[in-house]
């Protein structure tokens, strides 16, 4: 090549020019890309080597858009309908019962919203943009502010919708579902902002505390509605004092959300990488088991999260023999991490509510779909070991025996909280249909038991087996157990208490309760019986083996 060509080539890779002999131009300084041209560098890398666009993935899962649709326009009809229903019971208590309830579910949207963010950041990065990205000498504002806005609009919308739905079922009027709707939605709002504001300080103490005080103001409300249905006290709210109320509600949030979004922007830059990555990497993992509808591997993963947030805990010696140190081992699960007992403990206000608000022939259903979401977290023991088949066949027993064994703490604890729902049957509130004591225990009995087998059935399921052969669908190929993994539980739930929504003897929910308990904590399930032919094939390859050698010695014995 020539001398120009040279050093032109010499300049391209070094960034400056000689003057020949006599000097050397100082360096360019590097040009620095803003956060804008790096993130539209990386929608061109992601458009780029996109196969389809938006479109044709909904128009290949048009099935499944219809089904949303139908069920979405479903549910809006069930809305209206027990609106209707709630609105005839006219007396003060069913009055006051309603205004307060909104009051709860502001409370527990709130609550949810906190945990949730603490949980993810909310403020988060992926893995692969805090390898790179995050490096770049850019404003780490920049590139963090889209999140923050998405994480508020996420808060906004399920606020809303909370509110709305909450308000709307329990008979409120347009003026009260607009303005509860609103200011549950900013609330949501101002505590992820609060929450983000948190994050950028690298605290979270005061968003545990903020959700657990949310938390108890949400069951405290709760406990209110049954009170004033029960009778123990009055409160004499009118529909313009819950409006008032609720406009309140909306200044304040408004103002705390203000505040804290000021804090949170300013605070973006000092969030640091392993913060944001290790959100970004759960939500990740999250993601995956959804997209696998492995809901019992998504809780997996926020239970591994949080053991690794503990650390460490003190180890404690066991007790009895055999299966019984199975059951101690239960009992001490349970000391250690007492927080399921809390959980459990808030549902018993669920039959209570429902009497309170008149829906006393719902009650069984809803509170047995809110012990089966209770109880998941008591099966922590049952989990481990029908996921785990190397160490259940480390034990001395069958599989029926550790199921049993795994869920008899489980099974005690929800038979106090059955007794405890039993008054919620005999009906205490204006307009609940009362029923006599004995018919009431087995109403709450089968309810439980709804509950627990619901519970157990969702946790030791499997997961979808990918090697299996696929059925073809229009929006692809799945497998064969994927899309049931998505009512696993609730099919027990609805199963077992249907006879009871449908004014039948509750004996007839507690058989089905005894046929499911027979089919869930047995031992004869898929993965068995394949251990069993494979040993039982072994056992039969070792003997022709035997008799084979055994023909052969014979043989030369004759000789």
């Amino acid at each position: 090549m020539d001398g120009a060509a040279g050093d032109d080539e010499f300049a391209d890779y070094t960034g400056h020019h000689d003057a020949g002999f006599e000097g050397v131009e100082e360096p360019a300084q590097p040009v620095i890309p803003s956060a804008a041209e790096l993130k539209r560098q990386i929608n061109d890398w992601r458009r780029g080597r996109a196969t389809r666009n938006l479109w044709e993935a909904f128009s290949d899962a048009y099935i499944a858009v219809i089904a949303a649709l139908m069920i979405g326009g479903a549910l809006v009809n069930v809305v209206f309908r027990a609106q209707r229903v709630v609105a005839q019971c006219t007396s003060e208590a069913c009055l006051s019962a309603r205004t307060v309830l909104p009051w709860a579910a502001f409370a527990l949207a709130v609550a949810l919203a906190l945990a949730v963010s603490r949980l993810f950041g909310p403020v988060l990065a992926s893995a692969a943009e805090g390898f790179w990205l995050l490096d770049t000498p850019v404003r780490r504002a920049r590139l963090l502010g889209p999140r923050l806005v998405a994480a508020l609009v996420v808060a906004l919308v399920v606020g809303a919708l909370v509110g709305a739905a909450v308000t709307a079922l329990t008979g409120g009027s347009v003026l009260a579902i607009a303005v509860w709707s609103s200011g549950t939605a900013l609330a949501a709002m101002a505590a992820v902002s609060c929450a983000a504001a948190q994050q950028g300080g690298e605290r979270d103490r005061m968003t545990q505390i903020a959700g657990y005080l949310f938390w108890v103001l949400g069951l405290a409300a709760l406990v209110t509605v049954i009170g004033i249905a029960a009778g123990w006290f009055s409160l004499g709210l009118s529909a313009d004092l819950d409006a008032e109320i609720g406009l309140a509600v909306v200044a304040v949030a408004a103002v705390i959300l203000a505040v804290s979004l000021v804090l949170a922007v300013l605070r973006l830059g000092r969030i640091r990488r392993v913060r944001l990555v290790s959100g970004g990497a759960l939500v990740k993992g999250i993601s995956g088991a959804f997209f696998a509808l492995d809901f019992g591997l998504a809780r997996d993963i926020v239970v591994a999260r949080r053991a690794v947030a503990v650390g460490q805990v003190t180890p404690r010696r066991g007790h009895g023999l055999g299966r019984q140190a199975l059951v101690w081992r239960e009992w001490q699960r349970l000391r250690r991490f007492p927080q399921p007992l809390f959980v459990l403990a808030a549902t018993l206000i669920v039959p209570y509510a429902c009497d309170a608000l008149g829906m006393s022939t719902l009650t069984p259903v809803v509170a047995a779909l809110a012990l089966f979401g209770a109880s998941i977290q008591l099966l922590g023991g049952l989990r481990v070991l029908t996921r785990t088949g190397g160490l259940a066949r480390c034990l001395p027993f069958s599989l029926a025996q550790l199921k049993i064994s795994a869920v008899t703490v489980p099974a005690i604890v929800v038979a106090i909280w059955a007794v405890l729902t039993v008054p919620a049957y005999l009906g205490f509130g204006d307009g609940a249909a009362t029923h006599p004591a004995s018919e009431a225990g087995l109403m709450a009995i089968a309810t439980a038991a709804a509950g627990l087998l619901a519970a157990i059935r969702w946790t030791q399921a499997k997961g979808p087996d990918f090697s299996a052969p696929m059925i073809s669908t229009p929006s692809g190929a799945f497998p064969p157990g994927l899309m049931s993994n998505v009512f696993r539980g609730f099919d027990v739930c609805l199963i077992a208490t249907a006879p009871m929504l449908l004014g039948f003897s509750p004996m007839w929910s507690l058989a089905i309760c005894a046929i499911a308990a027979l089919i869930l904590l047995n031992s004869m399930d898929a993965e068995s019986l394949r251990a069993r032919q494979a040993e039982q094939q072994k056992e039969l390859e070792r003997a022709k083996k035997q008799r084979a050698a055994a023909a052969a010695t014979e043989r030369q014995r004759k000789r």
